[in-house]
């Protein structure tokens, strides 16, 4: 591993870049298509009304394959996510993109300040599950492909990547068995043609 002024040496090489492997492993980069996700926060608005929009508190996501997800935060602001990009640029007014979606789910929110907004870039693959795998006769080990549960399945990852470092293979290599498809394009093409696949399931969304 180099850089502009030393050189470090390892036996083993963890890459958990995800959505911002960019070009840094061509072997990999096509096993997932990076988009952007959005979210925005509420300010703060009492146990009393968030009870009133949703009653248990619960953590909650629709059916549609673009989805919308909100919940609560323990100060009862409401935390709502939604909407994807797939361009390598992030939105100027992401605020109002997932604002315009929150208000079709709650109307009631209208008139209420959003405090905080912000983003990042997720790995979807196209099975919408995770990409475990070696390179370099496995010294290199690498975790990628969330597809938007990236909280609970790097975390999970992580933990079994120190397991097959340690020498304890077995659950780490069941994850790696599973067959991921290469999106065909490189990084020129791919983004066009998951953007056409992905325009074909927003019809289907605002349809069904």
């Amino acid at each position: 591993m180099y850089s502009n002024k030393k050189i470090i040496k390892a036996n083993k090489v963890v890459v958990g870049c995800n959505g911002y492997l960019d070009k840094l492993l061509g072997k990999i980069n096509n096993n997932f298509i990076p988009i952007n996700n959005y979210m925005i926060a509420t300010e703060p608005l009492g146990e009393k009304k968030a009870r009133e929009i949703i009653k248990n508190n619960y953590a909650i996501c629709d059916t549609r394959f673009i989805i919308d997800y909100y919940r609560f935060s323990e100060d009862w602001r409401m935390i709502f996510g939604g909407g994807e990009t797939y361009s390598s640029k992030f939105l100027n007014n992401s605020k109002n993109f997932v604002l315009n979606r929150m208000y079709k789910v709650f109307p009631m929110l209208k008139g209420y300040k959003i405090e905080y907004s912000w983003g990042g870039t997720l790995a979807i693959t196209v099975n919408r599950l995770p990409d475990f795998g070696t390179l370099m006769n496995n010294k290199l080990l690498y975790a990628q492909g969330y597809s938007g549960h990236g909280l609970s399945l790097s975390t999970f990852a992580g933990k079994l990547i120190a397991e097959k470092i340690d020498g304890f293979n077995e659950r780490f290599d069941l994850f790696s068995k599973i067959k991921h498809l290469s999106i065909p394009g490189g990084s020129l093409v791919r983004r066009p043609i998951y953007s056409t696949a992905i325009f074909y399931y927003k019809l289907r969304d605002l349809l069904f």
